[in-house]
């Protein structure tokens, strides 16, 4: 088995300036140099939730061997919305796992900023700083050890796109 597997080096490549377009709009910047504000941060996890709300339902339950989504907004499907297929669900998936591995970093980086004292625990990102490490190696497991079409890949590339498509759209959405 190769360290990356076709299908996530197709979804790196793919994906690469909407997550670059993402980071530039959506505070990045601010949490990593300590200056996030109270206000900015209730935002900030009230775009996350929402963007979860949206993006969560599609892959609500989703279990592939050693390697099973885990929800991070708990929340029953919206009406009329359906899950997606495998391929579609592993795109979706490469950007919320994707989103979690820095959770481990905006968690340090949100207990260090004075501004910040009184917003704790940030339990959003502390979940993610306990485990989000360990999701992503099961997810890239789980993809190099299963089987994707051309088809698949791009199905799954056209979904991640999406994704990110939904936490663009919902930034702007947040007052």
């Amino acid at each position: 088995m190769s360290t990356s597997p076709a299908i996530l080096t197709a979804l790196r490549h793919a994906t690469r300036a909407d997550h670059q377009a993402l980071e530039e709009v959506s505070l990045g910047n601010k949490i990593m140099d300590g200056s996030l504000s109270a206000p900015e941060y209730r935002r900030l996890i009230d775009w996350q939730r929402r963007s979860h709300l949206v993006l969560e339902p599609q892959v609500a339950g989703f279990q592939d061997g050693n390697y099973g989504y885990r929800p991070r907004f708990l929340a029953p499907a919206a009406p009329g919305q359906t899950q997606v297929d495998r391929a579609g669900a592993v795109g979706i998936l490469y950007v919320l796992e994707g989103a979690s591995l820095g959770g481990s970093l905006i968690y340090r980086k949100l207990q260090s900023n004075p501004a910040l004292a009184g917003q704790g625990p940030f339990t959003f990102y502390r979940d993610q700083a306990d485990w989000g490490l360990q999701q992503w190696r099961a997810f890239v497991n789980f993809l190099g050890r299963s089987p994707f079409s051309p088809a698949d890949i791009a199905r799954a590339t056209a979904a991640a796109r999406e994704a990110f498509a939904t936490f663009r759209r919902e930034w702007t959405r947040v007052p």
